[in-house]
């Protein structure tokens, strides 16, 4: 009898985890947890403590000595903002080729099945996927934070799509993003977030980005998050601010310039279009900019007050 031929081992994708911390211990050793216990995946971590204070950098290196799934690379000095700690995390970090690449805060629990559902819809042609979250308290309460609504034209100007801790991004676009950084030409360091600037590079480059419904992330609210859940008073009371100071517009413009150095023909000339309004603030431009409201944010409420704050010079 004839023995039946061994099935073909399944492919397991490799990641590799983009870890940026600052005095983070109270809750990374269950984040570094959940990203270790990550199913169906090949997964290493590479972190770089920016100056910690609490011991942080400390417990890293002593998990690195028994972890042979963890890096920890060496100090750089105090970088100035999480922001400037990922973008050195993605210039230094010794990525394996072919690897897919994620980013994660320090504060955060992901769903066990997170990589893996992720890694096989970036297969399906995308060079970036990102997800909805739930928000979470002290206090045990619990928000979906939904990003997923259909993408727009010129989304990327002015909205991330999802927490950069969700993001699963190709070889090729991480690469992109390492070159632009890289370079001193660039626009790219001006940017203030690091999800923006992946997500900017991504769809500027013509490059298919999917915001998944499956939340992927329990996403962890706390007094020293550096951007949180956008609900609530207090976070509506300092996006006014941000509005008021013309910061949102300040970084579509550092996103629009991105875009830009990046560009195939026929992303250039909307895009050239659009970078043109966002740095005029005319009447006319102002009508013109807003008649594209529908182009810059994905939710419909949120379509109609940017497109309110522009007519009105607030934005």
């Amino acid at each position: 009898m004839s023995q039946s031929p061994e099935a073909a081992p399944i492919a397991v994708a490799s990641v590799t985890v983009l870890m940026a911390t600052r005095d983070g211990m109270r809750w990374l050793p269950e984040q570094l947890t959940s990203i270790l216990d990550q199913q169906h995946v090949d997964v290493h971590v590479i972190a770089l403590d920016d100056e910690s204070t609490d011991g942080t950098g400390a417990w890293l290196l002593a998990q690195a000595e028994k972890e042979p799934r963890l890096t920890v690379l060496e100090p750089m000095g105090a970088s100035g903002s999480a922001a400037a700690n990922f973008y050195r995390l993605i210039r230094h970090a010794p990525v394996a080729a072919g690897s897919l690449v994620a980013f994660a805060d320090q504060d955060d629990l992901w769903m066990p099945g997170k990589l893996a559902r992720h890694a096989e819809l970036l297969s399906q042609g995308y060079d970036g996927v990102s997800s909805d979250v739930t928000a979470f308290d002290s206090a045990g309460r619990r928000t979906l934070i939904r990003k997923s609504y259909p993408q727009v034209d010129f989304d990327y100007l002015l909205e991330s799509p999802g927490p950069g801790s969700t993001f699963l991004i190709s070889p090729r676009l991480f690469e992109l993003t390492r070159r632009l950084l890289d370079s001193e030409s660039s626009t790219a360091r001006q940017a203030d977030f690091h999800d923006c600037l992946v997500y900017a590079i991504a769809r500027a480059s013509g490059w298919r980005w999917l915001i998944d419904d499956v939340v992927s992330v329990d996403y962890r609210q706390h007094d020293e998050n550096v951007r949180g859940a956008n609900v609530g008073l207090s976070s509506a009371v300092e996006r006014w601010h941000l509005v008021r100071n013309r910061w949102h517009r300040r970084q579509a413009l550092v996103l629009a310039a991105v875009g830009l150095e990046v560009a195939p023909p026929a992303i250039r000339q909307p895009l050239e279009r659009m970078h043109g309004l966002l740095g005029s603030h005319g009447f006319r431009a102002r009508q013109r900019l807003a008649s594209q409201s529908g182009q810059l944010r994905r939710r419909r409420r949120d379509q109609r007050i940017i497109g309110l704050l522009i007519v009105l010079g607030i934005w």
